[in-house]
């Protein structure tokens, strides 16, 4: 396939590469899009794709440091963009998901609580909405502040239970919120949360063999003995 020799056949380069798992390609193909768009002096949004592509696939390439580096410069184009407060709060989303595996707590709060600003502005994804909660309660956990921790998971089940088939992550908020119950000596609280946790588990566990049930059946025969 040939493709133009501006930003954009770079960067439709990059995309088929990372399609092709060939990653090394896509990222000198990203990295020569950018030059080529930041040539071009306007082309903001192109040169905000990349630099978020890019995060992506440091990702893949188990290279969290760089990956944080494309992020930030993403976050920073996506600033100047009007209209792009979904971007920015996906972005800040990833950034405080991927600083807190990172044991940098204090920055991914600062990134959690910039995503949650953003969707007070721009509707988006329950479920985007209850990970950032979940991740703001872990912060809270690190820095032993449970009751905001509590908080914070108690407002992650409200946006999952507006999302079908998060019955796991629903179980783990509730196993969550009766470790904190325990330790703060609201054991009601905590039995209530455990056994939610436990129902909700079943129940993903119940869907989970209703989904198998279809595909071992398929093949086999009324009447026939299965293998």
């Amino acid at each position: 396939m040939s493709y133009s020799q501006d930003g954009h056949g770079f960067f439709t380069r990059a995309l088929d590469a990372e399609d092709r798992g060939r990653l090394d390609e896509a990222e000198t193909a990203y990295q020569q899009a950018i030059v080529l768009f930041e040539e071009e002096g306007d082309a903001l949004q192109e040169q905000a794709a990349c630099h978020y592509n890019l995060g992506h696939l440091y990702l893949g390439m188990n290279r969290p440091g760089r990956a944080v580096t494309a992020y930030e410069k993403a976050l920073e184009l996506f600033g100047r963009i009007s209209g792009s407060g979904r971007h920015r709060a996906r972005t800040h989303l990833i950034l405080g998901s991927l600083l807190l595996e990172l044991d940098r707590p204090r920055d991914a709060e600062e990134h959690l609580l910039d995503a949650l600003g953003q969707y007070l502005d721009t509707p988006h994804e329950p479920q985007d909405q209850a990970q950032c909660h979940v991740n703001l309660a872990r912060v809270y956990e690190l820095s032993d502040r449970p009751s905001q921790a509590m908080t914070a998971y108690n407002r992650a089940l409200d946006f999952y239970q507006e999302t079908e088939g998060t019955s796991a992550d629903q179980a783990e908020c509730f196993t969550a919120l009766g470790r904190l119950y325990e330790h703060a000596g609201r054991l009601k609280e905590s039995g209530s949360a455990y056994a939610a946790a436990a129902r909700l588990r079943w129940a993903a566990e119940q869907h989970r063999l209703e989904q198998e049930g279809p595909a071992r059946d398929a093949g086999v025969h009324e009447g026939e003995d299965r293998p």
